[in-house]
């Protein structure tokens, strides 16, 4: 058996005949393989047995339908071979991306299928199947995002590379932040977002350590301003660095 990733409107048709589904126009099966984000069809003796496509918006989310193996040939793993050739073919346009969720809603009797194909079914929540997948190159296991919006000047300063250090109140929000997870920052003026990785957290008593362990254009400053901690008594007060503690929280930009 090998896997293709293409397929003419007579087989797509000929699949559906064998499992007894809904025969369409030949015109509306070419527009819909046109139009499919992903197609995995397997072939044995130079015929194809089976199919699944993935339907979507090209960006975050899509729909798994079609999946279709013929009754001569199911409970020898091909439908799995096929799904898995699917996911591998998401991964890698989401490791161009950011993340992209693949739903479906399975035939009778097939959510276990598709949970050992790496499905989650959470019936308190949604009827179908689905499964997520992440940026490789951007998410660990566990990396969780964060937004953050910031105003121009700070916000400029991490995008011209300078600023590398986030200063924040060390609360019960900021406490969650982990490294490795990702920041979003999003400008308050025009809306702009840019991403960045969190390298390390530096958790002091108040402002005035923050700013003696790091130099003034790292927190955001020009060469030519002076620094001063009481600037951050304008977003935080003295009761609430003493009650938290404050963070600086390392970054690197990735756009």
């Amino acid at each position: 058996m090998k896997i293709i990733r293409s397929m003419s409107c007579e087989d797509f048709q000929k699949l559906h005949v064998a499992v007894g589904w809904k025969i369409l126009k030949d015109k509306e099966v070419d527009c819909s393989l046109k139009n499919s984000m992903f197609i995995s069809c397997a072939v044995v003796d130079n015929e194809i047995v089976g199919m699944a496509r993935v339907v979507g918006d090209f960006a975050t989310h899509g729909l798994l339908c079609d999946v279709i193996v013929k009754p001569e040939y199911q409970k020898q793993g091909i439908g799995k071979q096929i799904i898995n050739d699917i996911t591998m073919q998401i991964q890698a346009f989401v490791n161009e991306r950011d993340e992209f969720m693949l739903e479906l809603l399975p035939t009778t009797g097939n959510i276990e299928f598709y949970k050992k194909c790496g499905f989650k079914h959470k019936p308190e929540n949604m009827e179908g199947v689905y499964k997520w997948f992440k940026n490789q190159n951007i998410y660990s296991e566990d990396c969780k995002k964060h937004l953050m919006q910031l105003n121009s000047k700070p916000f400029n300063s991490i995008k011209k590379k300078t600023k590398n250090i986030e200063m924040r109140i060390y609360d019960e929000k900021r406490s969650q932040i982990k490294p490795n997870d990702i920041i979003i920052f999003i400008n308050r003026e025009n809306g702009e977002r840019m991403w960045c990785k969190v390298i390390k957290l530096h958790i002091f008593n108040n402002f005035e350590q923050l700013y003696q362990n790091f130099n003034k254009v790292q927190l955001g400053y020009e060469e030519n301003e002076l620094s001063n901690p009481k600037d951050m008594e304008e977003y935080y007060t003295k009761e609430k660095q003493s009650k938290y503690g404050v963070v600086g929280i390392e970054i690197k930009l990735m756009n």
